[in-house]
């Protein structure tokens, strides 16, 4: 442990100094060598294209052949290094500069219209595209609000990714403190920032089908969204050629409990969300982060889970 803990700050160091290169290089080159660098690392890292081509054949199943789902794996994580390029550019980021290659539509005046109504608004979007340019825009777009996101393992990685944020002004909300801040947030009629995309059991779940099987999936965002009257809204920022971006928004949904069933409701719009989700995802798959292992938790493990905490309780 104490070793793994001696090369941290050398390898923080050496993360800080490639970020330095890659910010005096002009943007269209920066992209190109993290495409380039993302390419190869796939070839290298064995155990990476191993997993992103199991979750491929997962999802895709026969409906597509192995050199599609190749292809589709190997621009993965050249991808997910360029939006870390972009990500790494916000702390000289302007509002006119971000305008030059994002564009965001009619979004920015679609959500200052559900603001008006003061219950707040519950973004969530997936690990695709540029999920912190997402929220970077509306913040330089003077929108208040947070995100919510993990704290970092390493305190000197987690304040530069935090400050990053700062820097376009989103907050960050830990995830141990999520459910008071949260509250706070929509209460005061702002936005929150949600990544529910992922495997995590450690959060209350249910299966919903995804890409036609059941992937366990966080129940938070609609109790949220009905407890406190807030809307959800499905939103992507897609990378697009010509290293620019499109924000996507979903279906503006209300969770509300439906005939006194609030189990029934709570389903039907994480389905809801879901299906916005999965949707994209068809489109923009090699904008997806197909290295997590999205069915990791089983049915059956949920099961044999709450019998023993049945078993304990009684």
């Amino acid at each position: 442990m104490a070793k793994r803990r001696f090369y941290r700050y050398p390898l923080y160091l050496l993360t800080r100094l490639g970020a330095r290169v890659l910010l005096a290089l002009p943007r269209s080159w920066a992209l190109a060598l993290a495409n380039g660098v993302g390419y190869l690392g796939y070839w290298l890292v064995s155990r990476q294209r191993t997993k992103i081509l199991e979750n491929l054949k997962l999802a895709y199943g026969n409906t597509k052949n192995p050199e599609e789902l190749e292809t589709i794996g190997r621009r993965v994580m050249g991808h997910m290094l360029q939006t870390a390029v972009d990500f790494l550019r916000f702390a000289t980021l302007s509002r006119g500069q971000a305008a030059l290659f994002v564009d965001a539509g009619e979004a920015y005046s679609f959500c200052k219209d559900i603001l008006q109504e003061r219950k707040g608004l519950i973004i969530m979007t997936a690990h695709l595209g540029n999920w912190e340019l997402l929220a970077g825009v509306f913040g330089l777009q003077d929108f208040r609000g947070a995100v919510v996101g993990r704290r970092i393992y390493y305190e000197p990685y987690n304040r530069w990714i935090v400050g990053l944020r700062s820097s376009v002004g989103i907050r960050t909300i830990y995830q141990d403190e999520a459910v008071r801040e949260i509250r706070a947030c929509l209460k005061a009629g702002e936005i929150v920032g949600l990544l529910p995309d992922q495997d995590r059991d450690s959060v209350r779940g249910i299966f919903v089908n995804f890409f036609g099987r059941p992937a366990y999936t966080s129940v938070a965002p609609v109790k949220f969204a009905m407890t406190l009257g807030a809307p959800i809204l499905p939103a992507f920022m897609v990378r697009m050629p010509g290293n620019r971006y499109k924000l996507l928004l979903g279906n503006l949904i209300w969770p509300k409990i439906e005939g006194n069933d609030r189990t029934a409701s709570i389903r039907k719009y994480t389905e809801a969300w879901m299906k916005d989700f999965e949707e994209v995802i068809h489109r923009y798959p090699e904008q997806w982060g197909w290295m997590h292992d999205r069915w990791k938790t089983k049915p059956e493990q949920t099961v044999a889970a709450e019998l023993k905490e049945t078993v304990k309780h009684s």
